[in-house]
């Protein structure tokens, strides 16, 4: 099993940039405007920033910004697969995870799953 640790995600209120950070300051200076603001009050669900691509009757490809790192700076694309009555997720070698929850949540994922006789 692989255990991901996931840094906080803020989104500015000014500018609405979003970045991750390690910091723990209450306060932090939003990288993009240079704003300070309440970190705690400003933090986002990463599935926020999830966005979908290459999307056809096998599957989805989801690119997850949450996963960044220093060889992927914009974060990883994740493979989910439509098999049969399954629905797997290749990153997390699962079929419940964050990113099935996030495929499902797409309307033009659930016609193509009602097309192939799903029923959610």
């Amino acid at each position: 099993m692989i255990v991901v640790l996931l840094m906080p995600w803020i989104r500015c209120p000014k500018c609405a940039h979003d970045w991750s950070t390690q910091s723990l300051l209450i306060k932090v200076t939003c990288p993009s405007c240079h704003t300070k603001i309440d970190r705690e009050s400003n933090l986002i669900n990463p599935e926020e920033l999830m966005q979908h691509f290459n999307l056809d009757e096998n599957g989805v490809r989801i690119l997850d910004p949450s996963l960044a790192a220093p060889n992927s700076p914009k974060g990883r694309i994740i493979d989910v697969y439509f098999k049969q009555k399954k629905i797997w997720c290749d990153y997390d070698e699962s079929d419940d995870c964050r990113h099935i929850k996030y495929a499902l949540s797409l309307p033009i994922v659930q016609e193509i799953l009602k097309k192939r006789g799903w029923k959610q």
